[in-house]
C-alpha cells in the first residue's frame, strides 16, 4: 500500500481522502477506485500508477480532459503538493511526512525580514533628533 493519498480539494469530493494503491482507476464507472459522477467524466477516465515509489497520472478519457496543475496531460510524473482535476472535481497528492515540493523552493523557505517596525523605530528617533536640535526637549 502507498503512503500517498489524494484529498479531494472541490466538487464532490471535497474534503475526502483516497489512499493511493498500486493501480487507482477514477472515473465514472462502478469499478473505479475513485468514482466521479460529471458530465463529460469517462467510464475509466484516469489512472495514478505507483513504480518503485514513483507515482505516474495516465488519462485514459478523451484528449486533455484530465489536467495537472492546470495542464492537460496524457501521462505525467506526479509529485506531493500536485493537482488534479477531471470534470468539476479536484485532488491534491499528500504524501504524510513530505512537504510538496512547490513549498521547498528557495523563494518560499527564504526568511522575509519584517523592516516595518526598524522604519517605526528611525522616524521616531528622527524626530527625537530634530526636536532636540530645535531646543523642543528639556534635555
Amino acid at each position: 500500500m502507498s503512503a500517498y493519498r489524494l484529498k479531494g480539494a472541490s466538487g464532490a469530493v471535497i474534503n475526502q481522502f483516497f489512499p493511493l494503491g498500486n493501480r487507482t482507476l477514477i472515473g465514472s464507472g462502478n469499478d473505479c477506485d475513485i468514482t466521479v459522477n460529471n458530465d463529460g467524466v469517462e467510464d475509466q477516465h484516469a489512472e495514478v500508477l505507483e513504480n518503485n515509489g514513483a507515482l505516474i497520472l495516465r488519462n485514459l478519457g478523451s484528449p486533455g480532459a484530465t489536467l495537472l496543475n492546470g495542464e492537460p496531460v496524457e501521462q505525467a510524473g506526479l509529485v506531493s503538493g500536485d493537482e488534479i482535476r477531471i470534470g468539476n472535481c479536484r485532488w491534491v497528492l499528500q504524501a504524510p511526512g513530505l512537504k510538496p515540493q512547490k513549498v521547498l523552493t528557495r523563494e518560499a523557505v527564504k526568511r522575509r525580514r519584517n523592516r516595518v517596525p526598524w522604519l517605526i523605530v528611525a522616524a521616531l528617533l528622527a524626530a527625537a533628533a530634530l526636536a532636540w536640535q530645535q531646543g523642543m526637549l528639556p534635555f
